[in-house]
């Protein structure tokens, strides 16, 4: 598609024409969800199928779930009962295509959980417990941030349906295991209602500890702070009575001291206007961080009776970097945490693990991530390998713990972009506690290692395929985010084909690109898909793990980048070559994520990368591949 097809406005369907795939998928794709939800209504039921993919399904129940709301709102029952029907009939055929295909994308998900809250909300809690037990037989867990919001409605349903101990038990281990959820804006919310089920099982000290655990935990959201401080005044009815109670440890007493202040003061045109509630919110903050660093209970130790629920209470220990109080040092462990995936972060991660067991040569370093990637640290010496979901994990048993689940380099990024001016290798590293003297000499070259048995297939393969003395070039066809795919693959592929033999690498299965000398790598395992592109002469790819697998091997590396910043993640590879259209859009990099629209087009895709034109990206492989072969004839004559 044509960049100047993004301005075009011919996609307005008369009643008197039929659906037309192409333009019902675009309209999708740009979010013109009321269009698609009206259009998709008009197919036939037993058609639907032939019209189904992520984004039209998606923003056709976006769009019902929005008129809903509307019916319901001006008691039009009958129609709204019509609706509901409408959606569960979507919503099935959502997950029977995605059982067919064998593929279950984000935003099924996504959309499964935007229908579990409704139907909550609709006060049918054993529909909405299907839909949640449905999303997990899909495979949510693919993606941690999704499944932490469905296992807290599902927590919130089994309370409304009465079933108290589930909604703890599922609660108590989010809160328990923090590094399980990716999004710590999560976690009061967490903790909030799992005071509710406490309070509902007579664990009155218990309840008592989360509210002021809900101060404790660092978050910014100051709202989700109002709500545990509106708790606390209800709970012990007046504020002083909470500044003078003995069961609660002083440190707590002041730091509900700050909010109630802060929360009192805050209607005060005074206060917000002169910037000093600004400068008492950074006071707040600061105190709450300094205050985790101590790992004393709110609420000191009573004979309150032992409930039985009480063996799955969360045992909340200190942040970050911080040894328990009173615990012999020894050798223990440190721990890294990690419940989201993503290869290119994890290699990014690999220098910073290096370098602290450098500063810890006799500790082990226990690696908590999805079993999944474990591929990516195979052979690796410096981690020990854990499965996150791992019940015997207790973070008491650890010297350190660092949490990488709220990942502290997308943090930074959010806070100075778009002038970001560290990459990720540098603010993991950082938040590792390598820093100063050890961050300047540290090597920043991903750490990934190929095994003897791994370089003998990719030679076997080489033969078989008759690819030894010939140029070959890899190239990763797509990232596993729309808005950082290359939109002209498909035409650079072709004129690399031309010349060069071409080695394709997807997670999924590749159609198209039909050519004698391209070779479609897309049902290999990880290992063996990257043993084959170390022997490629080039790599080409879009912002995604083969361009720092690049950068960990040196090999030579086109880099494709548009949202991100390719100066910055690419600056510790000095065999990578970026490109970017910043000089024709100046909005370049914007660094906008999969969930923030293009500003310029308000599509999924990213115009900047569409605007990367194939040619250009032909003639820098070839100047690279040209000065690589030069390279090699100077090192020979040497």
């Amino acid at each position: 598609m044509s960049a100047n097809s993004v301005f075009e406005s011919g996609f307005m369907l008369t009643a008197e024409r039929a659906v037309d795939q192409k333009e019902l998928r675009y309209m999708a794709f740009t979010g013109q969800y009321e269009k698609v939800h009206a259009l998709f209504k008009r197919i036939a039921p037993e058609d639907r199928p032939h019209y189904a993919n992520e984004y039209v399904l998606s923003e056709v129940i976006y769009a019902g779930i929005r008129k809903l709301h509307k019916l319901l709102a001006e008691a039009e029952e009958q129609a709204a009962d019509t609706e509901k029907a409408f959606i569960d009939a979507v919503v099935a055929l959502f997950i029977d295509t995605c059982r067919s295909s064998k593929s279950a994308p984000r935003e099924l998900f996504q959309a499964l959980l935007n229908w579990c809250q409704e139907l909550y909300d609709l006060s049918l809690p054993d529909e909405a417990l299907a839909i949640i037990e449905q999303a997990q037989h899909l495979g949510i867990d693919k993606f941690p941030d999704l499944q932490a919001c469905l296992l807290l409605k599902q927590a919130m349903v089994l309370n409304a349906a009465g079933h108290i101990a589930g909604a703890h038990q599922l609660l108590a281990r989010l809160a328990e295991k923090p590094y399980l959820v990716s999004d710590r804006n999560l976690l009061p919310d967490i903790l909030f209602n799992l005071g509710k089920t406490a309070l509902m099982t007579g664990e009155v000290r218990y309840y008592k500890t989360l509210l002021f655990r809900g101060l404790r935990y660092f978050y910014t959201g100051m709202e989700a702070r109002r709500v545990f401080c509106e708790q606390i005044l209800k709970t012990y009815r007046k504020g002083w009575q909470v500044l003078l109670s003995g069961e609660i440890r002083i440190p707590d007493r002041l730091l509900f001291a700050l909010h109630w202040l802060y929360f009192k003061f805050s209607p005060w045109r005074i206060f917000r206007g002169t910037g000093l509630a600004q400068l008492f919110r950074l006071a707040l903050l600061g105190y709450v961080y300094i205050l985790n660093y101590f790992s004393t209970p709110a609420v000191r130790p009573g004979s309150s009776r032992q409930s039985p629920a009480s063996g799955s209470q969360p045992r909340f220990t200190l942040r970050n970097g911080r040894p328990a109080a009173g615990t012999k040092l020894g050798q223990r462990p440190l721990l890294v945490t990690r419940t989201m995936g993503g290869i290119g972060d994890l290699l990014m991660m690999t220098p910073g693990l290096h370098a602290l067991k450098q500063r810890h040569p006799g500790r082990e370093i226990h690696l908590a991530i999805p079993r999944r990637y474990f591929s990516v640290f195979q052979h690796n010496p410096d981690v020990t390998l854990l499965e996150i979901e791992d019940e015997q994990i207790d973070r008491r048993d650890y010297y350190r713990w660092f949490n990488f689940s709220d990942c502290p380099a997308a943090r930074v990024e959010a806070l100075t972009a778009p002038k970001v001016k560290k990459n990720r290798i540098a603010l993991f590293a950082r938040a590792l506690g390598v820093r100063g003297r050890a961050l300047r000499r540290m090597d920043r070259r991903p750490r990934y290692f190929i095994s003897g048995e791994e370089q003998q297939f990719a030679e076997q393969f080489r033969r078989s395929h008759d690819l030894n003395g010939k140029t070959v070039i890899a190239v990763q066809i797509k990232a596993n985010e729309t808005y950082r795919d290359y939109p002209h693959m498909a035409q650079l592929v072709e004129l690399l084909a031309r010349q060069y033999t071409v080695l394709l690498f997807d997670g999924a299965p590749i159609e198209g690109f039909d050519y004698d000398n391209v070779f479609k790598i897309d049902h290999l395992p990880l290992r063996k898909s990257l043993a084959l592109a170390a022997t490629c002469n080039l790599i080409i790819a879009p912002d995604s793990a083969f361009v720092h697998f690049a950068g960990a091997l040196d090999i030579p590396c086109v880099a494709l980048y548009g949202p991100v910043d390719g100066k910055v993640r690419t600056a510790d590879y000095p065999n990578c070559t970026y490109i970017d259209v910043r000089r024709d859009l100046r909005c370049v990099p914007c660094w906008r994520n999969e969930q923030i629209p293009c500003k310029l087009t308000g599509m999924r895709g990213s115009i900047c990368m569409l605007e990367i034109q194939a040619g250009q990206v032909y003639q820098i492989v070839q100047q690279r591949l040209k000065q690589e072969r030069s390279d090699e004839t100077i090192q020979q004559s040497v």
